[in-house]
């Protein structure tokens, strides 16, 4: 479905849904816009570029680690900057950057990189920048990160956590780049950083609006995920 929804917008997570049926939803949304409206589907259905991307060195200590997101609506961005201020306060000099800039990390100590989620896959510019990077990442200890509503509808679901989790496997084995730790985020569902057609599909999905990131629990793992890098 690339080029079709933001990454951020199905980190709404599809709410247990199968991807069958989601994409069944776009399909039949995107045909009633084009309909109703002419070439306005054609102009608007793809994904736009966040406003201001998130680029931002923290810290002043003598290991670096590089922080590496993908997004489109800006969610991502912010849960990076969270990552990246905790591995500051635990004394490390952080990088943050979006993968569309396509940051070399070959010179730093480890490297933490994630993504949203579109149709059970990572943002294509992240997914692109782990694999034009993946002899350097093999090289040094690496986090990955996943943001997903369905982390915030369905915690407590045992079954629904394994198949967000699962999500980077085809990354992970593609890449041959073994992450040391795997976040789980919750995403949000803001309808204002959606166009129409991408708001008519978050409706007919029923999925739950508001910003569900949990800032705690993002530096919680960060300070986990830190030990593991051998950074901390």
């Amino acid at each position: 479905m690339s080029g079709t929804t933001h990454d951020d917008m199905t980190e709404m997570g599809e709410r247990g849904m199968s991807r069958r049926r989601f994409l069944k939803v776009a399909g039949l949304v995107g045909v009633t816009v084009a309909i109703g409206g002419g070439g306005y589907a054609a102009a608007t259905w793809a994904p736009r570029e966040s406003e201001e991307l998130l680029r931002e060195t923290m810290g002043e200590g003598m290991s670096k680690v590089l922080v590496v997101y993908g997004t489109k609506s800006g969610c991502t961005a912010g849960v990076a900057a969270r990552i990246g201020e905790t591995l500051a306060e635990e004394g490390l000099t952080v990088e943050v950057v979006p993968a569309e800039d396509r940051p070399d990390p070959s010179g730093y100590d480890a490297v933490v990189v994630g993504s949203g989620i579109r149709v059970a896959q990572w943002h294509g510019a992240a997914k692109e920048w782990v694999l034009d990077n993946a002899a350097a990442l093999k090289a040094r200890p690496v986090a990955f990160y996943t943001c997903c509503l369905t982390v915030a509808t369905d915690a407590e679901d045992a079954g629904k956590m394994e198949e967000v989790r699962a999500y980077t496997d085809p990354l992970i084995e593609e890449s041959g780049v073994t992450p040391v730790e795997l976040g789980l985020f919750a995403g949000w569902n803001e309808a204002k950083r959606f166009s129409l057609p991408e708001r008519l599909i978050l409706k007919a999905l029923k999925a739950p609006k508001g910003d569900f990131r949990d800032m705690d629990a993002i530096a919680e793992w960060t300070r986990g995920a830190a030990g593991k890098l051998g950074v901390a």
